[in-house]
């Protein structure tokens, strides 16, 4: 039960972290004279799809599983359990890694070529899937149809 409430405590943190983060890069923005609210849209679209890479990169892909283990063996240690949620959680880690994205995109020299390379990496990511999605498709025809053969020769 005292793991159940050091993790509440440490998620109400994590919380309280991420809003002075979002106050802290609104008031970068905002010092030199950026509003978000006059982002193009193909400077939104970059960002989201630089995030769900992001996001996938963290959260699934292997490159950074031994760093997920090691968040999954800090387990049961409040701190340990939120930091653990925050990274294998999609959903989570998509919020945090949007506003760190943003960050990058407006604030950080060479910033926006990061953004472009997480975003065409997603792309490439979404045009594998596609592929694989075609693959899988046919093979299930092409075994469909050695099924139909197979059962029309023994019924011969």
């Amino acid at each position: 039960m005292e793991t159940a409430k050091a993790e509440k405590i440490w998620n109400f943190i994590s919380v309280f972290v991420f809003v002075l983060f979002l106050i802290g890069v609104g008031i970068l923005l905002d010092s030199q004279d950026i509003s978000i609210s006059d982002i193009s849209l193909l400077d939104l679209l970059l960002i989201c799809i630089a995030t769900y890479r992001m996001t996938r990169l963290i959260v699934y892909d292997r490159i950074f599983k031994l760093f997920r283990d090691f968040v999954r063996s800090l387990g049961g240690t409040g701190l340990g359990d939120s930091v653990k949620t925050l990274i294998t959680c999609p959903w989570c880690a998509g919020v945090w890694l949007a506003l760190i994205n943003v960050a990058l995109f407006y604030l950080v020299p060479f910033g926006v070529l990061f953004i472009y390379i997480l975003a065409i990496a997603g792309v490439a990511t979404f045009f594998q899937i596609g592929v694989n999605v075609v693959g899988l498709v046919a093979e299930e025809k092409q075994m469909e149809v050695r099924e139909k053969r197979k059962k029309s020769n023994s019924a011969k």
